[in-house]
């Protein structure tokens, strides 16, 4: 199955990166909407004079400095202090395809053991990155930042008490704002952490947001046609634009069930998951944000969308609805400042449950 061509996200990306960095960019969405693939259509479209540094923290265990510099450097063993130019040399040959090879960004072996050394501050790091881009810079190129689920790291501590989150955030603005030197782009489904972000005074007016979300109808009945769906109504009617529902749609045809049964497999599957959700918040007490968690306020929570496809946010109590968001069961937007549940299905299933 072949990227569906998001024709204004393309464009609205591409235009970010045909300009002068001046803005850190945050891509944001529900999940499995598609942000990943989205910036992987974009890179791979890219000039040759694109270099882009594609950090993927999902699925990572973050805990500590060293955790986080295993991520981001991909070590050059064998290599010198003074490889610096060799390296980025070796970068230019891949160009904007980088991101799809690299583990990390590249980083001589002498440098990375110092960067190690006890007491070393992160600012240590993000020298040799600048050194790093402007080298590229040099060789006429453009450098490009891309940290795929940032909010791994939120936790991460330096040396000096920091957090590690806090100071690659005013990197990023160096490069950005400041310098002018390479595009920083941050994608998350956290949203919780967008409004920690966007809430940040120390990065209003240096960061922008860009919301991937689930296809519209029409976008979304042109992607059913390129995966075979053939009663595309009832396919809207049970998934609508979720790319990732659609890719589970399309796998269980593979293995033979008709589209009408394997959407009602998934349907009752997101019945059973809420409905354990919700006996589990009855049989065990849980707290959140310093409040007990009670079984009927979180149905109450959930009951609007009974009615409401979409609500205001302060039509949900917060700490019931930061709860909702954590647990992915609704989606919420802090920039436009409403709530939704996380895909067609869950909505469908908070019907029958609640």
């Amino acid at each position: 199955m072949t990227f569906f061509d998001r024709e204004e996200d393309v464009k609205r990306l591409k235009a970010v990166l045909s300009g002068e960095p001046n803005l850190v960019y945050f891509v944001y969405g529900p999940i499995n909407s598609g942000k990943t693939a989205l910036l992987s259509k974009v890179f791979e479209e890219l000039p040759e004079e694109y270099v882009v540094f594609y950090i993927n923290f999902r699925g990572l265990d973050v805990e500590q400095i060293e955790d986080l510099m295993r991520v981001l450097f991909d070590v050059e063993y064998g290599k010198g202090k003074e490889a610096l130019k060799e390296i980025v040399k070796e970068v230019l040959k891949e160009g904007a395809k980088l991101f799809k090879k690299a583990k990390g960004i590249p980083i001589p072996e002498k440098v990375f053991d110092y960067l190690f050394e006890k007491g070393k501050k992160t600012e240590d790091a993000f020298r040799y990155l600048e050194n790093l881009f402007r080298e590229i810079i040099e060789e006429r190129k453009r450098p490009v930042l891309v940290v795929d689920e940032l909010q791994v790291i939120k936790n991460v501590m330096n040396a000096t008490g920091q957090r590690v989150l806090d100071r690659l955030f005013n990197f990023m603005v160096r490069l950005t704002k400041e310098i002018h030197l390479c595009h920083c782009l941050c994608a998350t489904s956290d949203c919780l952490f967008i409004e920690e972000i966007y809430t940040n005074a120390r990065l209003e007016g240096r960061a922008e947001y860009l919301l991937v979300d689930d296809l519209k109808k029409e976008d979304a009945l042109r992607v059913y046609e390129g995966f075979g769906f053939e009663d595309k109504e009832l396919v809207w009617d049970y998934i609508e634009g979720k790319f990732g529902d659609m890719i589970r749609l399309f796998e269980r045809k593979k293995i033979g069930f008709s589209e009408k049964e394997a959407l009602e497999l998934m349907l009752r599957d997101a019945v059973e998951r809420l409905d354990e959700f919700l006996l589990r918040v009855k049989r065990f007490r849980r707290s959140f944000e310093g409040e007990e968690i009670r079984e009927e306020e979180v149905r109450k929570a959930l009951s609007v969308f009974k009615t409401e496809k979409e609500v205001r946010k302060s039509a949900i109590d917060i700490v019931y609805r930061n709860y909702l968001v954590r647990e992915n069961i609704l989606f919420y937007n802090p920039v436009l400042g409403t709530v939704r549940p996380q895909s067609r299905l869950i909505e469908r299933a908070i019907k029958e449950v609640v």
